[in-house]
C-alpha cells in the first residue's frame, strides 16, 4: 500500500470520520479502503467475480454482497474494536501487496483469500489449547451421557460415530437413523439452560430430538466417585478396545477440541455426575427454530427455564438407539 494512501487511512480512522479510499486504480482487483459512517476502519475489495467469505476473527466482521448498480461483488471487512487499528491495517497491506503481484482479477481475488487465511493461521491458537473450567465440564457431560449412559443400551462404537459435538454440530450425538440428543450440563442449583442458537432445538419431520441435561457438580479429589476428564477418556478408550474399535475417531474429536488430556491442569479439575434426565422435543416444546425469525436475523441465543420443560421428560429406553454393532474401523491409530 503506498504511503500516501495508508497515512490518509490512519488519518480517517484517527478522527473517526466516514471516508473511501482507492488503494491503486491500476490493481486489477479493486480494493478500497477507508471508516465507514460510525467510524469503524474498513477494507474491501470490488469484483464481477463472487469472492467466497474468509475467516478472521469476532473482532472483524466480514459481510459479502452484490451492488445492484452494476452487478459486482463487494467483500467488506470491518473492524469492530479500535484497539486493533494498526494492526487492522498491517493486514489489509499485507493483502494489498499480495494482490498487487497478481495480473487478473481472478488471480487477486486468491490472494485476497490466502492473505487472510495466513493470518489467520498465523494467530489462531495452537494445536494443544486448554479449555476453561466450564468448558471442561461441558466436555465431561457429553461423555459421561454418551459412553457411561447411551453406551449402556447401544454399542460404544456407534456412540463414538454419533457423538458431532467436537465438530460444532447443532446437536452433540447425531446417530443415522434421525435420532439426535443435545446435551446441557448443569450444576445442581441450575433453574436454567442456554440454548446457543435457533438450530440448536430443531429438526426435521423425519428426525426425533432429546435434550439431556446431566447434573455435574465441581468437586474436591478426595470425594468418592469422582472423575476427571482424563480418567474418563481413559475408561473410554479401554471400551473401545475391549469392543475392538479403533480410538482413532476419539483421538480426532480431542484434536477438532485441542484438548491435550496429558495437561496436569485436567487432574485438578473433578467433576461429581449427579444425576441426568431426558427430555423429548416435541412440537409443543417451547424453543425458537429458524422458521421464526425475520428474514436477517440469526445466532439467536436464549435460555429456558427447567421447572417448565417437565411435561416432556422421556427415558432413556424411548430413545430408540441402535442396538447392533457397527463394522470396525480397519484404520488403527
Amino acid at each position: 500500500m503506498s504511503n500516501p494512501i495508508e497515512a490518509a487511512w490512519l488519518d480517517a480512522i484517527e478522527q473517526r470520520l466516514p471516508r473511501t479510499l482507492e488503494v491503486d486504480p491500476d490493481l486489477e482487483l479493486r480494493l478500497v479502503c477507508g471508516s465507514d459512517q460510525a467510524g469503524q476502519p474498513m477494507f474491501c475489495s470490488i469484483s464481477s467475480l463472487k469472492p467466497g467469505i474468509p475467516e478472521l476473527s469476532r473482532e472483524v466482521d466480514v459481510t459479502r454482497t452484490q451492488r445492484s448498480i452494476d452487478g459486482h461483488w463487494v467483500l467488506l471487512l470491518t473492524l469492530k474494536a479500535p484497539k486493533f487499528s494498526d494492526v487492522f491495517v498491517q493486514l489489509c497491506a499485507h493483502i494489498v501487496d499480495r494482490v498487487s503481484e497478481t495480473s487478473s482479477e481472478a488471480q487477486g481475488l486468491a490472494a485476497f483469500m490466502s492473505s487472510v487465511e495466513e493470518w489467520r493461521a498465523l494467530l489462531q491458537a495452537s494445536p494443544s489449547q486448554r479449555l476453561s473450567l466450564e468448558a471442561t465440564r461441558g466436555l465431561f457431560g457429553e461423555l459421561w451421557i454418551g459412553f457411561s449412559n447411551l453406551a449402556q443400551e447401544c454399542s460404544v462404537g456407534h456412540v463414538m460415530d454419533a457423538w458431532h459435538g467436537p465438530f460444532q454440530s447443532d446437536q452433540d450425538f447425531q446417530f443415522p437413523d434421525g435420532l439426535l440428543i443435545e446435551v446441557k450440563t448443569v450444576h445442581g442449583r441450575s433453574r436454567k439452560i442456554q440454548i446457543s442458537s435457533e438450530n440448536q432445538l430443531n429438526r426435521l419431520p423425519n428426525e426425533r430430538l432429546f435434550l439431556c441435561v446431566v447434573t455435574v457438580e465441581d468437586a474436591l479429589a478426595d470425594t468418592p466417585d469422582v472423575w476427571t476428564v482424563p480418567e474418563l477418556l481413559r475408561h473410554i478408550e479401554q471400551r473401545l478396545q475391549d469392543s475392538g474399535n479403533s480410538n482413532s475417531e476419539l483421538k480426532r474429536r480431542l484434536l477438532e477440541l485441542r484438548f491435550d488430556p496429558s495437561d496436569e491442569v485436567y487432574a485438578d479439575m473433578h467433576f461429581l455426575p449427579i444425576g441426568h434426565r431426558f427430555l423429548e422435543v416435541v412440537d409443543a416444546f417451547p424453543r425458537i427454530e429458524p422458521a421464526m425469525l425475520p428474514i436477517g436475523v440469526s445466532r439467536v441465543s436464549y435460555s429456558l427455564d427447567l421447572d417448565d420443560l417437565a411435561p416432556f421428560e422421556s427415558e432413556i429406553t424411548k430413545l430408540g438407539l441402535p442396538s447392533t454393532e457397527p463394522k470396525v474401523s480397519s484404520n488403527e491409530s
